[in-house]
């Protein structure tokens, strides 16, 4: 019989070699990768990141290119154009693409080093410009929110803001009551005017999405603290390394998504409140509806003004925002950089009419408008 000694060292011996094995296998885990990632590989991966990234950021720098916007606009032109001028947001884009082309230059001749750094250089720089346009989208997007849950024409004793409505056609309002009384006509007359029905019909739609665009923008906010958060825990003399600086560049891009969608609730709340301010594109005859305010005409979109029933890309069922006259006319282009388009783009191609040989023969342009987009080329 082995002595109770003796026992205890096999045994211990066993638990040491038991141990020892287990730290073997878990030591690459513990002390991550054991493959080593060459340069080429890290500037082949910055390269196809930052291309992504100009991708998305077009729509956003041209769309937004200063604030406010519009209005700011016509001083960039003046000061050198939107890629000139200091205050231009475009001008830092426009120097993201240098440095992104020098880089790739590089990285074809093989110059991977070089080729890295350039693109290093150029994720900073994303990282800048987005710290900006992000804080621009939330603060747009809160004005945009707060426009829409107002009246849209003070001038209007008829108008309505989303506080009214909840109040005046709620379940059992008096004036819910009415629409539904029946009524012998003509004998009995209508106790309410019928452009007000849809306030009742659209109550429930309303609200939620007033409830909607503004959860979508407490998180955005929430994302843009999250990027302003991810250098918090460095110390005086570290830099956020190329991984943490993605990480960054991701939350601000979350919260510009936020923002754009928070935008599409307000531009719903514009189009249920207001759905027969679209009345002049959708008739033959191309004039608003006579109102208690003002008198009918044919309306005017940026410098064009024509029948728009004839224009070939006024779709009813697929309309684009830059005809949707529900929207006051600086919130078409939110709605349009929603869709990730550019503003301008999108107004040469389906207003003016650009790239049409034939147009309408009510189709005019006029003085006052945005005159900076070149007028349509004939064919060759």
């Amino acid at each position: 019989m082995p002595c109770e000694a003796t026992v205890i060292m096999k045994r211990t011996n066993f638990l040491l070699r038991t141990l020892l094995v287990a730290s073997l296998l878990w030591l690459p885990q513990l002390s991550g990768p054991v493959e080593a990632e060459s340069v080429a590989e890290k500037a082949q991966q910055k390269r196809i990141e930052i291309v992504q990234y100009l991708r998305i950021l077009r729509p956003m720098v041209y769309n937004f290119p200063c604030d406010p916007v519009p209005a700011c606009i016509a001083d960039l032109e003046a000061n050198g154009g939107l890629a000139e001028a200091e205050a231009s947001r475009v001008r830092p884009y426009e120097e993201i693409k240098r440095i992104y082309q020098e880089g790739m230059v590089y990285y074809y001749e093989g110059n991977y080093l070089n080729a890295y750094s350039r693109m290093l250089d150029a994720q900073q720089r994303t990282d800048a410009l987005l710290e900006i346009l992000s804080q621009s989208y939330l603060d747009r997007t809160d004005q945009m929110m707060r426009d829409a849950i107002e009246r849209k024409n003070e001038n209007d004793p008829n108008d309505r803001s989303v506080v009214d409505i909840s109040i005046d056609y709620g379940p059992n309002s008096r004036r819910r009551r009415d629409f539904e009384t029946d009524r012998d006509a003509p004998a009995t007359e209508r106790r309410y005017d019928s452009q007000e029905v849809h306030w009742a019909r659209n109550k429930f739609r309303i609200e939620k999405n007033v409830e909607m665009g503004y959860h979508l923008l407490g998180l955005a906010r929430q994302a843009r603290e999250r990027a302003l958060h991810v250098d918090q825990n460095l110390r005086n003399e570290e830099r956020l390394n190329p991984d943490q600086r993605r990480a960054r560049i991701e939350f601000y891009l979350a919260s510009i998504v936020l923002a754009r969608r928070a935008k599409v609730n307000a531009a719903f709340i514009y189009q249920l409140k207001y759905p027969y301010d679209n009345y002049a594109l959708f008739n033959h005859f191309g004039f608003t509806e006579a109102g208690r305010t003002e008198e009918a005409e044919v309306p005017t979109i940026e410098d064009v003004r024509m029948t728009w029933y004839e224009n070939p890309y006024l779709l009813p069922k697929e309309l684009h925002p830059v005809f949707d006259m529900r929207l006051p006319e600086q919130y078409r282009r939110d709605a349009t950089d929603s869709r990730a388009e550019v503003y301008e783009d999108e107004v040469d191609l389906q207003v003016r009419l650009r790239f049409n040989d034939v147009r309408p023969e009510s189709y005019e342009r006029v003085e006052g408008g945005n005159q900076n987009q070149q007028p349509a080329q004939p064919a060759n």
